[in-house]
């Protein structure tokens, strides 16, 4: 009998947020009191909450609109590896990882982050993430999309001169000491993946630890926006 996980972050006013990035708001249009039926609207960064970036974020041709439907769905793993803060993911990690990453598979990465879902501090300024090998890794391979439970799969020392200047009580010296710079290139994950067509789903979290080790069916459908370069999605794990 086959089973569905949705591996989706409930979206809400506290969603945690970039430095730069607007707030969740929900408003109300019509309400049960004055005219007896309920219409909400929403306004938000296409970023926030569980979302899907498409090549056209860091501006490649490929729009939200235009990302084809048999990439976004079909096989893919969820793979356990969890890291501590500011951790690293190889792409020796990648090679040995269980079960074994084949060409168009889309590829989830359990850090164990999602649990920091709701400590928006730490979610947003500590998360580990691939360094230039594993990102070099995932292209080769051509895999359909990664997708992680952190804020990206690109490394948060990919970004660290504006999360220093945000707050250099956590970014201390001795973090920025740790930093290679050939192994952490501004945002090399995104330009990277994203100008090779491979898509990413950031902020995963749901029922991601029930399906972590399987091989399974993923489903990521956004809505279709003309012309943007990410949206919401909802993810579906299904098993067997």
């Amino acid at each position: 009998m086959k089973k569905y996980f949705d591996l989706t972050q409930p979206l809400w006013w506290y969603s945690p947020k970039t430095a730069m990035a607007p707030e969740v708001k929900f408003f109300e249009i019509r309400g049960l009191v004055k005219q007896g039926i309920l219409t909400n609207g929403i306004s938000l960064s296409l970023h926030a909450g569980t979302h899907i970036d498409s090549p056209r974020h860091f501006g490649y041709k490929m729009t939200l609109d235009e990302m084809p439907l048999e990439q976004l769905c079909g096989t893919g793993i969820i793979l356990d590896l969890k890291r501590e803060a500011w951790g690293v993911i190889t792409a020796e990690d990648l090679a040995n990882a269980s079960p074994r990453i084949q060409e168009g598979d889309r590829v989830i990465l359990n850090m164990g982050w999602h649990h920091y879902f709701e400590d928006e501090q730490k979610f947003m300024l500590q998360y580990p993430g691939l360094d230039k090998s594993a990102v070099d890794w995932f292209v080769q391979k051509k895999v359909s999309w990664v997708g992680s439970d952190t804020p990206s799969p690109d490394h948060s020392f990919c970004i660290s001169g504006e999360k220093r200047a945000c707050r250099p009580d956590v970014w201390t010296d001795e973090v920025m000491a740790r930093i290679d710079p050939q192994r952490f290139l501004p945002f090399y994950c995104h330009r990277t993946l994203l100008r090779n067509n491979i898509f990413m789903v950031e902020q995963l979290g749901g029922a991601l630890d029930e399906v972590t080790g399987k091989r399974v069916t993923l489903i990521a459908l956004p809505p279709k926006y003309k012309r943007a370069e990410a949206s919401q999605v909802r993810v579906i794990a299904i098993t067997e």
